[in-house]
């Protein structure tokens, strides 16, 4: 399940993922579907191929982060997995395609704070290059993005009071 966000928390959407290669930019995709709603209020959505040393930064700046992305189709139920992650410092032969825990200890050493952070897997099917979403794919996209949209809605100052 989606996070339960407080009003005025700053929320980061990070979507990771090749739009070259099918379902693995399923969190792209999701970043660019929420870019279209034309949301308002402390949400920051952001997106690329994959986690990097500098977005530490970006992560620092915010109270929670989702960061979303696909992953094999056997590794996740359909539409989404929810997921927290902590920081963990990992080794790594580059210093690219860092996993989300080590951009979050990356944070914490750097900047003195991390979010709240939690993994969204949504499950991937086909890989081709240069191809849309598999249709299974598109399907747990679109709920997705309502599952998102229904917990930015939830957490409007209107709602601070309630269970």
């Amino acid at each position: 399940m989606l996070p339960r966000l407080d009003p005025g928390e700053r929320l980061l959407i990070y979507g990771i993922g090749n739009p070259g290669r099918q379902d693995d930019a399923l969190g792209v995709r999701l970043v660019e579907r929420l870019a279209t709603m034309g949301l308002t209020g402390n949400v920051t959505l952001d997106a690329n191929y994959q986690l990097a040393p500098e977005d530490a930064l970006l992560f620092s700046e915010h109270d929670v982060a989702i960061v979303a992305d696909a992953t094999v189709a056997t590794e996740a139920t359909a539409p989404y997995d929810v997921y927290p992650v902590e920081p963990r410092a990992t080794t790594a032969f580059t210093s690219h395609a860092l996993g989300i825990g080590t951009v979050l200890e990356l944070s914490a050493r750097l900047y003195g704070r991390t979010p709240r952070t939690y993994a969204l897997a949504m499950p991937a099917y086909a890989f081709d290059v240069n191809a849309d979403l598999s249709p299974l794919a598109a399907r747990n996209l679109a709920s997705t993005v309502d599952a998102v949209v229904a917990m930015l809605v939830d957490r409007s100052p209107d709602d601070a009071g309630r269970d």
